[in-house]
């Protein structure tokens, strides 16, 4: 396993749970489940103050396009 998939394997529960958390928030509000709503809910709540390395990530894991 190199570096970049050992970081990525160390992230992924704070990824995903910053990706459960948008999806909960969506849910709770019934709003449609898609890519760019969940995107766009993570910035909702996680403001500029507050992104950190998870947040960026999360974002960046659901805007790659689809293999």
């Amino acid at each position: 396993m190199d570096y970049e998939e050992r970081f990525f394997a160390e992230m992924h529960p704070q990824i995903a749970q910053v990706i459960g958390i948008a999806v909960m928030q969506l849910l709770v509000e019934q709003a449609e489940i898609s890519k760019a709503s969940i995107i766009e809910q993570i910035q909702v709540l996680w403001q500029e103050d507050d992104v950190d390395l998870a947040v960026e990530l999360a974002i960046d894991v659901l805007s790659l396009p689809k293999e």
